[in-house]
């Protein structure tokens, strides 16, 4: 009898325990949705601040990044919230732009882009793309040549047919053009033919 009474109390305890298991996965499920959900608007919403499609404020901005933050803090390997918050932060220093120097904030913003950018390559090596923005971030920031030329190398290794990668570098490779290797110039050429001419007719009647 006591055997019985036991494996009663057991179940019940047992019972119970199930419950609360169930009720903390269901309330866990409701907030990565929840957070799935908001940073799902937050990434659509800046593909198209980012292309200039759309103005936005900056309180929207500031909502975003709220979004994608907490979004971070409940699944932080995800490399596309860490990539999205990159892009903010390259947003802000594009928007913030004064005169580049070392300690501008706009700087200071593309140096946290940067981190989040790395972070989504950890998780991510081999997404073209997030090196292609990487390199356009160490150009803004007026970074060392060769760890330029490594992201911009690597991205151009990864997505030689992906035309948002091919943007990106051929953006990078004009800015840098004077002190361009061989290399580069020859990637750009090859897709954008006419570079070389017309860049140099530019900078001709400046020597």
């Amino acid at each position: 009898m006591a055997q019985t009474t036991r494996h009663k109390w057991l179940n019940r305890l047992l019972a119970g325990t199930l419950c609360v298991v169930a009720v903390c996965v269901v309330q866990q499920a409701s907030v990565l949705m929840a957070a799935d959900w908001s940073s799902s608007m937050a990434r659509n919403a800046l593909d198209k601040w980012v292309a200039g499609k759309t103005p936005y404020t900056a309180a929207q901005r500031d909502q975003a990044r709220r979004a994608l933050e907490n979004a971070i803090a409940l699944t932080p390997k995800d490399a596309t919230l860490h990539d999205a918050l990159a892009q903010l932060h390259s947003l802000d220093g594009r928007e913030l732009w004064t005169t580049g120097a070392p300690d501008s904030p706009e700087i200071a913003a593309y140096k946290t882009a940067m981190q989040h950018q790395k972070v989504s390559i950890a998780l991510r090596p081999t997404h073209a793309m997030a090196w292609a923005n990487l390199a356009l971030m160490q150009y803004a920031i007026n970074d060392t040549p060769q760890a330029l030329l490594a992201s911009w190398r690597e991205a151009a290794r990864l997505g030689p047919r992906e035309a948002a990668v091919t943007e990106t570098l051929t953006y990078v490779a004009t800015q840098i053009w004077p002190i361009a290797p061989d290399d580069l110039r020859a990637w750009v050429e090859e897709r954008r033919p006419g570079t070389t001419e017309r860049l140099e007719a530019i900078a001709a009647p400046q020597q």
